[in-house]
């Protein structure tokens, strides 16, 4: 580390960060590496941390908590049912967030100010947020304190008061400066107000905070004191008008000196925040009623579950259980559901426990840009965004990844794990939507047809999952995820090499897993999962409707193959099939069985498991099959087919090349091909 030089770490913060690193089992490398983003621009943080960097004072807040005090009204119109906020105080039709505070930083000058530079979530025009600031001079809160002048609140010890009321909209902040005191120790307290109602929304220096919905999933509706959003001490305490427990000293000559002392990474449940490099319209800022994708309900829009991104600015907030042992750690995906967001799941304590503590898995959620993202498009930017902020801040075993989710999390799993394979080990999937509401439905079913916000029916893109395998919960009495569709999902597995094991529970309904807290067999059926990083056979479909081009996103990969292109229009799929042995590696033997059992209440089971490998030759042969494909690369070292003569054998349904990255080309015809490439 930097040591005691100036502008490194000092001393005491060194020998802090290194007992973290032994808690965590972090390198030094890697503990420089997340103190890092904790310094004047961090890529991301701890919400509810503070850093002094460089001298400057540096604090992170949450990221869509700016909902005010509790008055006692029951908020569910902003997100929803599943998503309550604590708060319930609302901004004007058009200004949904512009007080919600992401980064406050006060920095020391050389000309003896103190210099305030709040940034917001958005902003639209310079007068309708404040920032207010008030200052203990003499770190006694026993001497002044009262009332924050016009607005409805109070503190303890302060004795100056400064309101900032005008911003800068194009750069989404609030600055202002005060001459610094004469003193060594300062308190500091800072709040964000909106300017049209004078109602504090947001406080700042809040440390880490637990969502309570997160603890109590199953009662959290029913009581107007539990949010989903992180701001349940915030909102208690606006609404008592007393928020003295928020402050932050400032140690005036570490801040001359220019001092770092940056925030270090803790164990157990919080929220993070990452700097987003994409944008929607209207741009930063938050929507309450989202901004509609791609996903429009397809065939009965009554439904209310088309896709919509709540949050189109850049700094995106997810939820994450960082376990209490030694790295490196898996990583557990907990895609959200339909109406809930980043708190629902993860922060349960049978989830931490069962595949947090147990596994030694850090427990992520992306929040995916809004309660329906249904993780396509910027949804999908989210979410692969997200796994890379966890995999380069924490030490990661990039071999004990695994997607998972719940009801539209369920169907974001298939996806996700679909069309990204070669980066999980596994997938854990709970009630998930399918794709399409008319998936399995018997002749004559008289229901709505739907897609939600679904873009690409999973039951098409179950082939992908060959070397992903996977456990799903289904329940017989589901009101939302109909059973004739996860039956549907069940056969589509049974019809392909993929293992799987399906449970099948008659008495259970939507949120029976949710509310019992249990997740037993599938994290046991997870335990000992690892990527397979280079299988022998590939098989992969995919359609250009399914990229976000304008999001870096093109599904044109996996494992040992890249660079494919399709024969067919837009909409239309295409597969690749493929075999090497080159490698030696072997293939699973499959077996058929069955089980049942009790928790969290009765089940049966469908189990297509691996019974065995066969090991293939390790002679240089490429045999398979591709359909509506017209080009694709294989990586030679990966398939040690470098430099060796290739026995090919496939099959297509459209002229096709295949580029062997030693430079190489198999050149295919419609039907069966066989040849010997040379060397």
């Amino acid at each position: 580390m930097a040591g005691l030089r100036r502008g490194g770490t000092s001393g005491l913060a060194a020998l802090a960060a290194a007992a973290v690193v032994g808690m965590l089992g972090v390198s030094a490398e890697s503990a420089r590496a997340g103190s890092a983003d904790n310094c004047k621009k961090p890529r991301s943080w701890v919400a509810g941390s503070t850093s002094l960097c460089r001298g400057t004072i540096v604090y992170g807040d949450y990221v869509g908590d700016d909902y005010g005090a509790d008055t006692g009204q029951f908020n569910t119109t902003r997100f929803g049912m599943l998503s309550p906020t604590a708060g319930d105080q609302t901004y004007p039709a058009g200004a949904e967030g512009t007080a919600d505070l992401v980064r406050l930083k006060i920095r020391h000058t050389r000309t003896g100010r103190l210099t305030f530079h709040a940034l917001l979530s958005g902003l639209q025009t310079p007068t309708q947020t404040k920032l207010a600031v008030a200052i203990d001079l003499d770190n006694d809160r026993s001497t002044g304190g009262g009332q924050w002048g016009a607005l409805p609140i109070s503190s303890d010890g302060w004795e100056r008061l400064k309101v900032f009321d005008r911003g800068n909209p194009a750069r989404n902040v609030i600055r202002g400066q005060i001459r610094a005191p004469h003193t060594r120790i300062i308190r500091v307290q800072a709040v964000t107000v909106n300017a049209a109602t004078n109602q504090v929304m947001n406080i700042a220096f809040r440390r880490r905070e637990r969502a309570a919905y997160g603890e109590n999933a199953g009662n959290a509706t029913s009581d107007p004191a539990a949010g989903a959003w992180f701001d349940d001490l915030q909102a208690i305490a606006l609404a008592s008008g007393d928020i003295s427990r928020f402050s932050h000293r400032l140690h005036l000559p570490r801040m001359r000196h220019r001092r770092t002392r940056p925030a270090l990474l803790r164990p157990g449940f919080q929220e993070r925040v990452y700097r987003s490099d994409y944008t929607i319209g209207p741009g930063e800022g938050t929507s309450y009623d989202g901004v509609p994708g791609r996903g429009d309900g397809g065939g009965d829009v009554t439904i209310g579950l088309e896709q919509a991104f709540n949050f189109p600015g850049r700094y995106q907030p997810y939820g994450i259980y960082v376990p209490d042992q030694p790295g490196p750690h898996g990583i557990q995906m907990v895609f959200h559901g339909s109406a809930a967001n980043l708190a629902s799941l993860v922060g349960q304590p049978g989830m931490e426990q069962r595949f947090g503590e147990d596994l030694n898995r850090i427990i992520v959620t992306p929040e995916a840009r809004g309660t329906e993202g249904w993780g396509s498009d910027i949804s999908e930017r989210d979410i692969l965004d997200v796994i890379k902020d966890v995999k380069r801040t924490y030490p990661i075993d990039r071999d004990r990844v695994f997607a998972g989710g719940y009801s539209q999390g369920g169907y974001i799993t298939y996806r996700t794990a679909a069309l990204h394979p070669d980066m999980f080990a596994g997938a854990v999937d709970w009630v998930g939507f399918t794709g399409n509401a008319s998936n399995g439905a018997p002749p004559g079913y008289p229901g709505p047809s739907y897609t939600a916000g679904a873009v690409g029916n999973a039951i098409d893109l179950i082939p992908n999952l060959l070397n992903i395998p996977t456990v799903m919960l289904y329940s017989e009495a589901d009101e939302l995820v109909h059973y004739f569709t996860a039956t549907a999902m069940r056969d589509a597995f049974a019809a392909t090499d993929n293992v799987f094991t399906f449970y099948d529970h008659p008495t259970a309904e939507h949120l029976t897993f949710a509310l019992l807290d249990d997740w037993r067999k599938e994290a046991a059926y997870s335990a000992d999962l690892v990527r397979d990083r280079n299988p022998a056979r590939v098989v992969f479909t995919t359609a250009r409707f399914l990229d976000a081009p304008r999001y870096g996103i093109r599904h044109d990969h996996a494992y040992w193959i890249s660079k494919i292109r399709l024969s067919g229009g837009r909409h239309a799929y295409g597969t690749i099939d493929l075999t090497n042995e080159g490698c030696g590696a072997s293939l699973v033997d499959l077996a058929n069985s069955s089980g049942s059992g009790t928790d969290p209440v009765p089940w049966t089971s469908t189990v297509q498991s691996a019974a065995g490998r066969t090991p293939t030759s390790g002679d240089a042969v490429l045999r398979g099959s591709l359909e509506a494909v017209s080009a694709l690369r294989i990586a030679a070292p990966r398939t040690c087919l470098e430099g060796r003569p290739i026995s090919y054998s496939i099959s297509s349904t459209a002229a096709a090349r295949i580029a062997i990255s030693d430079g190489r080309v198999i050149r295919l015809h419609p039907g069966a091909n066989s040849g010997l490439l040379a060397p």
